[in-house]
């Protein structure tokens, strides 16, 4: 009895045995249907366009495992192509390697994790067996296409007030002199709103992202461009810009009738510990509540103070650097929504600016803190699947990829649900679908879990 005991496997051992045998009970069902739908589709098929020509294997990988089929190809005789029904009503292709909702899984692991060879290797951990490799991974990534800003339906929105967050993340390149590339990243809301009803968190209300990889110009050309698509921007829409001292972020105020823009306070406070570093406490905090108070007067004299009482001239011409540039844009270190209230518009639900250095966090997270080193190609498509993970468009994105390149003619037959087919198949018999299990007719019948498996079925 005792030894039986310590026989018993455990409750990790059950569940991880119980998961692999329903795998390979449901890899089978799987088989079946594809079959069966197959089988269907020959016999509802459009005889006149479609000619049976032979039967083809393929093999792709599952949650349930590896399975291999065998589907028919036809002569499409409207077009001379080959092509399979199966294929094209099921919307995947025989040439992939994972099936649709394994690939919709591993782009987004990869996409929210810190690598495609964590990705991989999560997914070993969980199905049991090597479902991909990391490249195979990435390839599916490099598929997913930028949002098209064109592709809408909506008419303008009219905003009163719209808020651009711009800043720049330098990633690092491979096989290039040059040690890193810019992405330079916008995002656009239309102020806030609370997360929650009875909360004091707040989130963006309606925000998107835009990026490029090209110059300030190119970016500030197809943002705006973008812009003008999404929202009826007139002379009387306000534009508040905000970001740190790039030249190529202030250019932005040139490509709307009415945008002011503001130095990001983060930024300023990095500056300014940067150059007063040598200061004194007192000198420093003194910078720091005249930034915190939105008051560019007293940060000048603060500043200027500051630069007075150095003496080492490489930290005074860094004092009278930002000194300089606070002095040429007054208005940038004002609290925005004053400059507003000078306008007449209504400022009571607007907060502070500076959710850029919150989102480059998202994307310098996956793309640089890790050190990693990218391709042209393979930092835009990241980016992609970024933006569109951010958005809650990954998923519909990745769909796309398969839609777009085998979805079936408008001319083509319709045929029903996948759903209305199972349940019909379903309303045909009666009692469960008969399965095997390999365990139940194994070598390791005398384990605990089998026994107790082949007493539940009634061996």
């Amino acid at each position: 009895m005792n030894n039986n005991i310590k026989n018993l496997p455990t409750l990790k051992e059950l569940e991880q045995n119980l998961f692999r045998e329903l795998q390979s009970v449901y890899q089978n069902i799987l088989v079946s249907i594809l079959k069966e739908l197959d089988d269907w589709l020959m016999d509802k098929r459009d005889f006149a366009r479609y000619e049976n020509r032979e039967i083809q294997k393929c093999t792709i990988g599952t949650m349930f495992g590896s399975v291999t089929i065998n589907r028919r190809k036809y002569l499409d005789r409207k077009t001379g192509d080959r092509v399979a029904l199966l294929d094209q009503y099921l919307q995947f292709s025989g040439s992939d390697t994972l099936s649709p909702f394994l690939t919709e899984m591993a782009v987004q692991w990869a996409v929210k994790g810190p690598s495609y060879r964590d990705a991989r290797d999560r997914f070993c951990d969980l199905l049991g067996y090597q479902a991909m490799s990391h490249e195979t991974i990435r390839q599916e990534v490099l598929k997913i296409e930028p949002k098209d800003s064109d592709d809408t339906t909506e008419a303008p929105k009219d905003v009163d007030v719209l808020f651009l967050e711009v800043d720049g993340l330098h990633v690092h390149k491979q096989n290039s002199t040059r040690s890193t590339r810019e992405a330079k990243i916008g995002v656009v809301h239309e102020g806030w709103e609370k997360r929650h009803p009875g909360g004091e968190e707040y989130e963006l209300r309606n925000k998107s992202y835009w990026y490029t990889l090209d110059t300030g110009e190119a970016f500030w050309e197809s943002f705006s461009r973008h812009l003008y698509k999404q929202y009826s921007i007139t002379k009387d829409t306000h534009i508040v810009i905000n970001g740190d001292g790039a030249p190529w972020i202030r250019a932005g105020v040139n490509y709307f009738e009415n945008a002011i823009y503001t130095f990001d306070r983060y930024h300023l406070k990095k500056w300014i510990k940067e150059s007063l570093n040598k200061r004194t406490k007192q000198e420093r905090r003194k910078a720091y509540l005249a930034a915190d108070n939105n008051d560019p007067t007293a940060l000048l004299v603060a500043v200027a103070e500051a630069e007075k009482a150095e003496t080492d001239e490489e930290k005074k011409k860094e004092i009278a650097d930002l000194r300089i540039f606070i002095y040429k844009n007054m208005n940038a270190f004002r609290d925005y929504r004053d400059i507003l209230k000078e306008k007449g518009i209504d400022t009571s639900e607007m907060r502070p600016m500076g959710a850029a250095e919150s989102n480059m966090n998202l994307f310098s997270r996956r793309l640089k803190k890790m050190g990693y080193s990218w391709s042209y190609e393979g930092v835009k498509s990241m980016l992609n699947a970024l933006i569109h993970h951010l958005e809650g468009t990954l998923i519909e994105a990745i769909q796309n990829n398969f839609s777009s390149t085998k979805k079936v003619e408008k001319e083509q037959k319709k045929y029903p649900s996948v759903a209305s087919l199972l349940r019909e198949k379903t309303r045909q018999s009666i009692g469960a679908i008969q399965g095997h299990m390999p365990a139940l007719s194994g070598d390791d019948q005398r384990k605990p879990y089998i026994r107790a498996l082949r007493g539940l079925a009634g061996f």
